[in-house]
């Protein structure tokens, strides 16, 4: 798991980048989780809200490098 990658207050960016990109997410499932993402099929990784890092979410290590793809796309603009 990652931490520190995903500010919380970009939650709903990264739900619009994934639809616009035709990657599939739905909601989460479970106490801790925040989001599915399907990275690729037929796989779906999360993203977590935990307790050791208010400010951001834990997301599936598998899914960094989608993340940091988001990351690098915001900071373009």
């Amino acid at each position: 798991m990652s931490r520190n990658l995903l500010h919380k207050t970009k939650l709903e960016p990264f739900k619009a980048w994934l639809s616009a990109q035709g990657i599939q997410h739905r909601p989460a499932r479970g106490d801790y989780q925040v989001l599915q993402v399907q990275v690729s099929a037929p796989h779906w990784f999360c993203v977590f809200d935990g307790t050791a890092a208010p400010e951001h979410y834990t997301v599936d290590t598998r899914m960094e490098p989608l993340v940091r793809r988001f990351i690098r796309s915001t900071k373009s603009h």
